[in-house]
């Protein structure tokens, strides 16, 4: 990606975070929302013309990367399956192009898991650490060392729904049905059973949601890294800050080290970095991308 495009990125977050501090957290202050004085409405139409000219940048910058996404990743992930998990707060519009661009790299597509809330909150917590000890495929194992709900989660789907591969074998149809089932009967699958199949790789998107939820996702993430052929958790800037999913992982040493992720997945630069880093997994190798200070490098 580009230098000018993280740049706008950033710029955009920035401008964003100026206009929500002044009406939010400071709305009493002198030359506020309740006093506007001249040179605050200045200042305030001077951000808002930042960030506009941000995002308008941003978007030419995909309409431009779009008419080349598809040859940028063309058979990068052939003869490979790929699932998706999109976590509650995932924006629907990301997974569908994310989904996309996976086909255009050649992926087989294995199906789109979507959680619902319930599989997030805290207090459904020892139902999933339940759900996940008594649904585990035949010959398939929890962490002793782990015991994280998420983990345990990302653990069980994985061995339900990986492929095989040289550290164990693909479960079979019947232990597939029996996990999907208790996931929908628990009402942790939003829209009810999909259609899915064996993946030698997984991309979990996630939203900006913090709490448990972020520390939930992260650990699923790391859960499904933990037993699969490698994981991608992909979001937006958002998603790093605030105890989001990404800011969560990428404060972890040993899972950074494991499972890759990708900030910048709502803009086409993210979404191609996506797929390359999960070619990388499968490589085994791992990366930190995006446009947020804790990302390792825009891209590879």
């Amino acid at each position: 990606m580009s230098g000018p495009k993280i740049l706008g990125g950033v710029a955009a977050g920035i401008a964003a975070g100026t206009l929500l501090g002044f009406y939010v957290l400071a709305p009493n202050v002198e030359g506020g929302p309740a006093a506007v004085d001249s040179d605050v409405q200045e200042q305030l139409d001077s951000t808002r013309d930042e960030l506009s000219a941000s995002t308008a940048g941003l978007d030419a910058d995909d309409a431009v990367l779009d008419e080349m996404a598809a040859g940028a990743v063309r058979d990068d992930l052939k003869d490979h399956s790929v699932l998706v998990v999109a976590m509650p707060d995932a924006d629907q519009e990301l997974v569908d192009a994310q989904r996309a661009l996976l086909s255009d790299a050649g992926a087989t597509d294995a199906g789109t898991l979507s959680l619902a809330d319930d599989a997030v909150s805290q207090d459904k917590a020892d139902a999933v650490k339940s759900l996940a000890a008594n649904t585990l495929p035949a010959g398939a194992k929890l962490s002793e060392d782990r015991r994280d709900p998420g983990f345990h989660f990302g653990q069980v789907v994985g061995q339900a729904l990986r492929s095989a591969g040289d550290r164990a074998k693909e479960a079979s149809e019947s232990d597939r049905s029996l996990v999907l089932g208790a996931l929908d009967k628990s009402g942790f699958i939003d829209g009810g059973i999909p259609e899915v199949d064996s993946a030698d790789a997984v991309v979990v998107v996630t939203g900006p949601t913090g709490g448990f939820a972020g520390t939930f996702t992260a650990d699923l993430a790391a859960g499904l890294d933990d037993v699969t052929g490698g994981v991608v958790l992909a979001g937006d800037w958002a998603s790093t800050t605030d105890g989001g999913a990404l800011e969560i992982l990428r404060a972890d040493r040993a899972d950074t080290e494991k499972v890759s992720t990708v900030d910048n997945a709502d803009r086409t630069a993210g979404r191609i970095t996506v797929v390359r880093a999960l070619a990388q997994q499968l490589d085994g190798k791992a990366g930190s991308y995006g446009a947020a200070e804790s990302a390792a490098t825009p891209s590879l």
